[in-house]
C-alpha cells in the first residue's frame, strides 16, 4: 500500500496538525511506502501531480479543511470540488474540519473507494494534544491491519470513547468534550456505511430540496454576517 501525505505548517494550529502527521509517519513504519508533501511542497501543483502520478495511492491530509476543500501552505485548496476526481480509484484518510460533508460524499460518489473525515468542525486542547493524536491517528493504524473501512470506524468510535472517558477521569473535561465531538463528527464515506444526518431540521430541509452545495453557500453568507467561526 502507497500513500501520499499532505501536510502544511503555516500557524499555531498547524503546527499541531504537521506534528501528528511526523508521527503518524513514525507509526506507519514499513507497513506503507509514504511520499511526504509537507511544507512548502503542500500545494496544489504538487498535490496533483502525485495523484495524477500514482492513481491508486492513498491520499493523507493533515491540515485546515472545509466542507468543500482540503487546504494547503498557501492557504490555497489542494483538493476541491474542481480535481476532486483525482480521488476516483483511491482511499481518502483526512484529519481536518468539515471536508467530510461535501467534499467527502461527493468524492465517494465519484469513485473514490472510501473518504475519512470530519462533518463539522475539528477541536482540540494543548494540554491534552498526545490523547487528540492517537485519536486522529487510530483509524489509519486500524487500516494496515486489513481491517475494512466499516470496521476501522467502529473502532476508532470506540477508541475515542475509551480517551473520552480516561479524559473525564483524569478531570480535563474540556478535552473530553471536545474529543467526544470529534468523535460524533467523524464520519467515513464507504460500502457498507450509512450517510451522516443533518441533526439541524433547517439544515436537513435544504439538503432535501436544494442540495448540500446551496447549504454550504448559505452557511458561508452567515459566517460573513455573524463573523468568522472558530474553526481548526
Amino acid at each position: 500500500m502507497k500513500g501520499i501525505l499532505v501536510a502544511p505548517r503555516f500557524d499555531d494550529v498547524t503546527e499541531y496538525s504537521y506534528k501528528w502527521a511526523e508521527r503518524l509517519r513514525e507509526q506507519i513504519g514499513s507497513r506503507m511506502e509514504t511520499l511526504p508533501l509537507i511544507l512548502g511542497d503542500a500545494v496544489r501543483s504538487e498535490v496533483e501531480e502525485a495523484l495524477e502520478q500514482d492513481v491508486e495511492a492513498m491520499l493523507i491530509h493533515y491540515d485546515h479543511g472545509d466542507e468543500d476543500r482540503l487546504i494547503g501552505q498557501d492557504g490555497k485548496p489542494v483538493v476541491d470540488l474542481g480535481n476532486v476526481s483525482l480521488l476516483r480509484g483511491r482511499e481518502a484518510y483526512n484529519m481536518n474540519c468539515l471536508s467530510g460533508k461535501i467534499l467527502g460524499k461527493d468524492a465517494y460518489r465519484k469513485g473514490c473507494l472510501a473518504y475519512w473525515g470530519y462533518v463539522e468542525v475539528v477541536t482540540f486542547t494543548s494540554d491534552a494534544e498526545e490523547d487528540f493524536c492517537e485519536a486522529f491517528n487510530y483509524g489509519l493504524l486500524v487500516r494496515l491491519e486489513g481491517k475494512t473501512w466499516k470496521e476501522c470506524l467502529d473502532a476508532a468510535k470506540e477508541r475515542m470513547t475509551e480517551i473520552v472517558d480516561d479524559l473525564v477521569k483524569r478531570g480535563n473535561t474540556l478535552a473530553a468534550m471536545c474529543l467526544r465531538e470529534d468523535r460524533d463528527a467523524l464520519h467515513c464515506w464507504g460500502e457498507g456505511i450509512e450517510e451522516p444526518e443533518e441533526t439541524c431540521p433547517v439544515s436537513r430541509f435544504i439538503v432535501v430540496f436544494f442540495g448540500y452545495q446551496i447549504l454550504s453557500k448559505l452557511r458561508r453568507i452567515r459566517e460573513k454576517i455573524l463573523g468568522a467561526m472558530i474553526r481548526l
